[in-house]
């Protein structure tokens, strides 16, 4: 299958779960930074611009790309991507490395189903312990740049 359309959504869109949960949300011109309070999770959600069909082909989902940053007591725990209600994706065994530069991590969609409804990109986040960093809450934050789709034909 060949790419077909790669689209993208920036960060600053990102729709958070539980805001109980959030410490601190910014959102700049460049990213969202969200840090989350000590001991929780939350999930956050992105919703991708959808070509279903084009040139009377219906696409697939090849691959969902995220570009972050995470504090050292902040850790991507999930991966989920849904088209409409349906999970086409469940990566719930992400590798727990923090990176306090910008990086892009993609996740593979088995199958490449094809895409019916839109698509939707679900991330689960754990802030973890912030003792001993005398008032910093860099170590608990979560920053998105963007979110994006790889549609192939």
């Amino acid at each position: 299958m060949a790419l077909a359309h790669a689209m993208w959504i920036h960060g600053h869109s990102m729709t958070i779960e539980r805001t109980d949960r959030v410490a601190l949300l910014e959102r700049k011109g460049f990213f969202i930074r969200v840090i989350g309070f000590p001991f929780s999770a939350n999930w956050f959600h992105f919703a991708i611009p959808t070509p279903v069909i084009v040139n009377d082909d219906r696409l697939r989902v090849g691959s969902v790309l995220l570009r972050f940053r995470t504090g050292s007591g902040t850790f991507l725990k999930a991966v989920h991507v849904w088209d409409g209600e349906t999970r086409i994706l469940t990566d719930d065994s992400i590798d727990p490395e923090t990176s306090e530069d910008f990086r892009m991590s993609r996740f593979d969609v088995p199958d490449n189903p094809e895409v019916r409804w839109g698509v939707g990109i679900s991330l689960n986040v754990e802030f973890g312990d912030s003792a001993g960093f005398s008032g910093d809450q860099r170590p608990l934050m979560f920053d998105v740049s963007s979110a994006g789709c790889d549609f192939l034909s």
